[in-house]
C-alpha cells in the first residue's frame, strides 16, 4: 500500500511539474496576457509546489528510499532522482552515484542499490535525460533535448552534488553501466576530483564507426526532424548483439542469461524504444569524447578504477577489445586500474543469474576503497 501511495504521488509531482512548466512557458512568451491571467497562472504554480512539496515531504518521512525532481542545471530539464539509505542503526561508509544504460531506467537498479545500502552505502540514481521519468513526454524518450550528451554528463554531477553536500565526510563512489559508463568516465575525463573511486560495468568498447554514425544521425536529424526514429542506425549498432543468442526467442536475449530479466525487459515500455536521431547523434559523440586521450584533466590520477563485464556480452566486442577499454585509462594517466570478465555473463552483470557474485566481488572493492578512506 505505501509503495503504491509513493508511485502515485511520484506520478502527480511529474504532472505538477510539467504543467506548471509548460504553463509558465506560456506565459512569459505570450505578451498579451492580462494581469488577472498572470495572478490565476501564479496561484496555480504556487498550488502546484505545495503539492511538490507534500510528495517530497511523504517520501522523506515515510520511506527509506527519496523520490523527487530538480531542474537540470544545463537546460531546466526536470530529472528524476532516488535516494536510498541503509537501515536504522547502519553507519554510513560511503556514498555510491549509480548511472545507467541505454534505453532503461533507474528502478531496475533497486535490488542492488538495497543489497549495497543494507552494507552501510548511502546510493543515489537518476534517470538520464530521454529516459525513464527524465522526460516531458513519451514521445521524447530517446531525446537528449538541447543539452545533448554534455547536459548528460553536468545530470551526473549535479545529481552528485546533492549527496556531497549531505555526506562531506564519507568516500563518494561512482559507478556506471554500458552507456552510463561512458557518462561516467567522460564525467571523471573533467571532474576526477569530486570522486573516490570509478566502477566501469559492462563498457561498450570503442567503435570505429562512430564518427560515421554521428554524421548519419545528423542527416537523419536534418531531413526528418530531431524527433525521427532512424531503424537503420539501430539495426547498424545493434543488429549482431543477438546472432549469438537467436535461438533463445527474444530479441533482447543478449541483455542477461537470465530469461525472467530479459522477459520483464522485454515487456517493459521503457526499456523498448529507438533512439531518437538526436539521441543517436549524441551516443556517437559520448563514445567519441569518452575515448579521446585529449583533455583528461587528471586531477585524481590515484583514484582507484575497477573494469567488470560479462565475458560474452557482445557490447565488449571481444576481450582484446575490453582490454583495450582498460589500458586507455592507464593511456590517460590513471595508475590504479583494475578489471574482471566473468565467464558465461552477458551484458547486465548486474541482473544475471549468478549475479550475487557480481555484487559480492563489488561490495568487497567498496569495502576495501573506503577502509582505507
Amino acid at each position: 500500500m505505501l509503495n503504491d501511495t509513493r508511485h502515485v504521488l511520484k506520478y502527480i509531482e511529474l504532472f505538477c511539474i510539467h504543467y506548471a512548466f509548460l504553463t509558465l512557458e506560456i506565459i512569459i512568451t505570450n505578451k498579451k496576457t492580462s494581469l488577472i491571467m498572470k495572478t490565476i497562472v501564479l496561484k496555480r504554480i504556487i498550488l502546484l509546489s505545495a503539492i511538490v512539496a507534500f510528495s517530497s515531504v511523504f517520501n522523506l518521512i515515510f520511506a527509506s528510499r527519496t523520490e523527487f525532481f530538480i531542474p537540470s542545471t544545463s537546460d531546466s530539464l526536470p530529472i528524476s532522482i532516488s535516494i536510498s539509505t541503509p537501515p536504522d542503526g547502519v553507519e554510513v561508509k560511503a556514498v555510491v552515484q549509480l548511472v545507467h544504460g541505454m534505453c532503461e531506467h533507474k528502478e531496475r537498479y533497486y535490488p542492488f542499490i538495497e543489497f549495497l545500502n543494507n552494507h552501510g552505502y548511502v546510493c543515489v540514481i537518476h534517470d538520464h535525460r530521454g529516459h525513464g521519468a527524465s522526460v516531458l513526454t513519451s514521445h521524447d524518450l530517446g531525446y537528449f533535448y538541447r543539452a545533448g550528451y554534455k547536459g548528460m554528463i553536468e545530470d551526473v554531477h549535479m545529481v552528485g552534488d546533492v549527496l556531497r553536500k549531505q555526506y562531506p565526510d564519507v568516500p563518494f563512489i561512482l559507478l556506471g553501466h554500458s552507456m552510463g559508463s561512458m557518462v561516467v568516465r567522460s564525467f571523471a575525463k573533467q571532474y576526477d576530483d569530486a570522486i573516490d573511486a570509478l566502477i566501469v560495468c559492462g563498457s561498450p568498447s570503442y567503435n570505429a564507426g562512430s564518427s560515421l554514425g554521428e554524421k548519419l544521425a545528423s542527416r537523419y536529424e536534418k531531413k526528418y526532424g530531431d524527433h525521427y526514429r532512424p531503424e537503420k542506425i539501430q539495426q547498424l549498432s545493434f543488429g549482431s548483439f543477438n546472432r549469438k543468442f537467436k535461438s533463445e526467442n527474444s530479441p533482447n536475449a543478449w541483455v542477461c542469461s537470465d530469461s525472467t530479466v530479459v522477459a520483464k525487459y522485454d515487456a517493459d515500455t521503457l526499456c523498448n524504444f529507438i533512439f531518437t536521431a538526436n539521441g543517436f547523434e549524441n551516443l556517437f559523440e559520448l563514445m567519441q569524447y569518452t575515448y579521446d586521450e585529449k583533455n583528461w584533466k587528471m586531477s585524481n590520477k590515484l583514484m582507484p578504477i575497477l573494469f567488470v563485464s560479462g565475458a560474452d556480452d557482445p557490447c565488449i566486442g571481444s576481450k582484446n577489445k575490453f582490454n583495450k577499454a582498460v589500458n586507455k585509462m592507464k593511456k590517460v594517466g590513471y595508475i590504479n586500474v583494475t578489471s574482471k570478465l566473468y565467464p558465461n555473463m552477458r551484458h547486465e552483470i548486474l541482473n544475471e543469474t549468478e549475479k550475487q557474485r557480481v555484487w559480492d566481488d563489488i561490495l568487497l572493492k567498496l569495502e576495501e576503497w573506503t577502509k582505507n578512506k
